[in-house]
């Protein structure tokens, strides 16, 4: 289930993205051209070649420009002084060989027909309907005008949906993990058999210091318990995190974590402490050891 949830995801992702960058997008093939007009160009539209297009196109686009130059000049600071445009000197023309620059020249001679910023007239509309426009990105964004709201809609619902997928295979995964954990009792690897186990370590180290005030035999008992401790409960126990986690949630299974590490933590210094052949100080980390002890063994009660 994880790995269709992730295509699902992956596919989800792919086809938003797409579906957003039409977000701007306004379809004029079939469209009224009054609904458009308060519209502006977010981006040059269409192409000619003043060179091919027929003199009655370019009479057309010439008023249409014409028109919207006047709107734009209205649309100007009238404290700005106006600047006389620069006139190209005239080039004689030289008959040569077709060269790169000459080229490149003839396809710098296509022009768009919409400028960034042009109000979408209904003569630029009609201009950019027979050149094949279907569709112009626009400065203004309205869902109703979205052509592919609908596959961002369903990218949405695929997003949802793959989640839900994700979350129900991981609520699968740590069911099946305590479970188990729960039915495999004869390995003894669920957390609570784990954690009695470890008590009952600590209870007979209690005992053997109590039988006995020789510091020698003291530390080796200190050394003995607690080096079984590290070896075969605390890593048990950590690895019981799936079963823990699916009883006491996340930020349950944390505050447990918490107290066990803490009591873990005094109970490698004691060992420690008793590597060091220093047993006031190993005794007072297995004194420090047992209200933690108490407080994860409250806390692991409340999954079960």
């Amino acid at each position: 289930m994880k790995i269709i949830a992730n295509l699902l995801i992956a596919i989800s992702l792919i086809a938003g993205s797409l579906a957003s960058s039409t977000a701007y997008l306004v379809r004029i093939d079939g469209a009224n051209p009054e609904k458009l007009s308060t519209l502006r160009l977010g981006s040059p539209a269409g192409s000619f070649d003043p060179s091919f297009a027929s003199p009655e196109f370019n009479d057309r686009l010439e008023k249409v420009r014409a028109g919207l130059g006047a709107g734009g000049a209205a649309e100007t600071n009238p404290l700005k002084p106006e600047t006389t445009p620069r006139v190209p000197a005239e080039v004689p023309a030289v008959q040569t060989a077709p060269t790169g620059e000459s080229v490149l020249r003839a396809r710098e001679s296509i022009m768009p027909i919409g400028q960034a910023g042009d109000p979408l007239t209904p003569g630029l509309i009609a201009l950019l309907d027979e050149s094949d426009v279907t569709y112009v990105k626009v400065t203004e964004f309205s869902i109703a005008r979205w052509p592919y709201a609908w596959l961002f809609g369903v990218s949405c619902l695929g997003l949802l949906a793959g989640a839900l997928m994700m979350r129900n295979a991981r609520k699968a995964e740590l069911a099946q993990a305590d479970s188990a954990s729960a039915s495999d009792v004869a390995q003894a690897t669920d957390a609570q058999t784990v954690f009695a186990r470890l008590s009952g370590r600590l209870h007979s180290l209690t005992e053997d210091l109590a039988r006995t005030h020789d510091t020698s035999t003291r530390l080796e008992a200190i050394l003995l318990h607690i080096g079984k401790i590290q070896r075969d409960d605390v890593p048990a126990f950590v690895a019981n995190e799936p079963a823990l986690v699916n009883r006491l949630s996340l930020a349950g299974y944390a505050e447990l974590m918490d107290s066990f590490a803490a009591m873990e933590r005094q109970l490698n210094r004691a060992w420690s402490a008793a590597a060091d052949a220093h047993l006031p100080e190993s005794e007072q980390c297995l004194r420090d050891a047992q209200p933690l002890l108490v407080e994860t063994l409250r806390r692991l009660k409340v999954s079960s």
